[in-house]
């Protein structure tokens, strides 16, 4: 709701700083400027997708355009009125470094064009006190950390150290410095993606536009506010291309903000251009249609229906947990586990081990292990396999010491022998859970090797109709899922014989009635069949 309201927050305030650029000789607003770049920015997918997510994307662009539109008021005012606005200013900054850091990046064309504009400001005065005392006091807002911190709080992914070094490790963001090198997570963009990221936010209409925008520096009058846009649009585009983080679309949004308000000036280029004030209407209403329906923008984020991620961290919490158990995964996946337990007091027998880095997993492991806690991994980690075995729980992978498995029952007994019986599947369990995001079959299967392997097996799950044709989902696609066991954890060649493995498996079921479960075992290298069985679902 917040990113919601910001984002709806910043589209009405870009409305405005559209029209002030745009305004004619007489000083009257282009409302059909304003229009344009609030149509330019505000249906983009990036942005989108942004407004409808808890994330500091909404809240960030929401305060660069307050702070972009204050500062160009500031020269029309004088005296008392001035200084207002000068501590609006500074309080904003001072709430966007409270937030964000990449807010400094606005800061060298807010500079030049109050230098431009307003260079008495700039000149020593008792004023600074107050303005400094108005950029600093949202700062306060950063000892909440270890005020919190000294009660015993912790942030949920656990990256807060309550030291004097932790906390400028936080306000500085100095553990982000590493992503101005590639690594891992990093996901860079070609010029031609970049250009194609563009085109998709706006259209050609919209590309179009800002391009035409340019013109506005003609202006004498307002050269020195458009300066500041496009300072700040360089600013952020450089800081953008040169972040290697897996999504640097989101730090292209001030760009893309920027651009928006150049395509604001690009109409009111043409409007400029022609006298009758019918053709002037016809034309810019046209435009406003294009710049809606234009051609090359990408679709809108629809997350009314995306529901994975809650129904993964639901269902990763509500695995039965022995006594001090141990969840290992990376911060994303564990900080799903700890806000379940703090939001929905689910899981709270397990104690969530971030370990990003695949070695400092296997480090967790052998800890984990070497202190008999019953231990969970979210994810596949090379080299472990044949050293242990394993069992699927819900979402995660249960890690034992080599042949010391609990074996259970299934509720359903088969005796389907496969590998001329050097692999039985002695029966499975099958449950409908009805998730957030839809219902779904949960298929444990229960295995048992009665030698070792040599053939690196998957399954395919298919819901079926009643004459065994594949039933389709919501969205087109079959109802199909090919995966491996163990979710990639251990491949069937490193099964140790004779020791049961339980292998959890889930496929979103369709519309229908009469619905079946097809499970088809093949081969992974030559997809031959091994076997197969079908089973009514519940």
């Amino acid at each position: 709701m917040l990113s919601a309201g910001a984002a709806a927050a910043t589209v009405a305030l870009l409305f405005v700083l559209a029209q002030r650029l745009t305004r004619t000789s007489t000083g009257r607003s282009d409302r059909w400027a304003g229009l344009a770049a609030a149509l330019a920015f505000g249906f983009g997918p990036v942005w989108w997708s942004q407004a409808t997510v808890a994330e500091v994307y909404a809240l960030h662009n929401l305060l660069a355009t307050a702070i972009l539109w204050t500062a160009l008021t500031i020269p029309a005012l004088t005296g008392a009125a001035r200084n207002r606005r000068v501590l609006l200013l500074l309080t904003l900054i001072g709430l966007g470094l409270a937030h964000h850091r990449t807010v400094v990046l606005l800061l060298p064309g807010v500079l030049v064009y109050l230098l431009w504009e307003a260079p008495t400001l700039l000149r020593p005065q008792r004023a600074w006190l107050g303005w400094l005392a108005a950029l600093l006091t949202p700062l306060l807002l950063y000892a909440y950390l270890p005020l919190r911190a000294a009660q015993g709080v912790a942030d949920l992914n656990g990256s807060y150290v309550n030291t004097w070094a932790g906390f400028w490790d936080h306000v500085l963001a100095r553990r982000y410095t590493s992503f101005f090198t590639v690594n891992e997570l990093s996901h860079s963009y070609s010029v031609d993606a970049w250009w194609r990221l563009w085109l998709a936010q706006t259209g050609w209409p919209g590309v179009g536009l800002s391009v035409l925008g340019l013109g506005m520096l003609a202006d004498r009058r307002a050269r020195s506010g458009w300066v500041l846009i496009l300072l700040t649009l360089v600013a952020n585009l450089l800081f953008a291309i040169s972040y290697q983080v897996g999504d640097p679309e989101v730090f292209m949004l001030p760009v893309w903000l920027c651009a928006a308000v150049l395509a604001g000036g690009g109409l009111a280029v043409i409007r400029r251009s022609i006298q009758n004030a019918r053709v002037r209407t016809a034309l810019s209403a046209c435009v406003l249609l294009l710049l809606l329906v234009g051609g090359g923008r990408g679709a809108m984020v629809n997350r009314s229906h995306d529901w994975a991620v809650h129904d993964y961290a639901v269902d990763m919490a509500k695995v039965a947990f022995p006594p001090g158990s141990r969840v290992i995964g990376i911060e994303g996946e564990i900080t799903a586990l700890k806000y379940m337990q703090q939001a929905e007091r689910l899981g709270l027998a397990a104690t969530g081990v971030v370990a990003n880095d695949p070695a400092a997993r296997r480090a967790a492991l052998v800890s984990a292990l070497d202190a008999r806690a019953p231990t969970y991994l979210t994810r596949e980690l090379e080299g472990i396999a044949s050293d242990y075995s394993f069992t699927g729980e819900g979402p995660l992978v249960r890690v034992w010491p080599r042949g010391e498995i609990v074996a259970q029952t299934p509720s359903i007994r088969s005796d389907l022998a496969l590998l001329d019986g050097r692999l039985r599947l002695e029966g499975y369990d099958l449950q409908r859970l009805e998730w957030a995001g839809g219902p779904v079959a949960r298929l444990t299967i229960y295995w048992r090797p009665t030698a070792k392997l040599d053939r690196d097996l998957k399954v395919s799950l298919r819901i079926v109709d009643a004459a065994g044709a594949p039933l389709m989902q919501a969205d087109g696609g079959a109802a199909v899922i090919d995966a491996s066991p163990l979710r990639q954890v251990a491949a069937t060649t490193t099964w140790a014989p004779d020791v049961q493995v339980r292998d959890v498996h889930e496929i979103a079921l369709p519309d229908g009635v009469d619905q079946r479960l097809l499970l088809i075992i093949y081969d992974a290298a030559n997809l031959e069949e091994v076997g197969r069985l079908t089973t009514s679902l519940p």
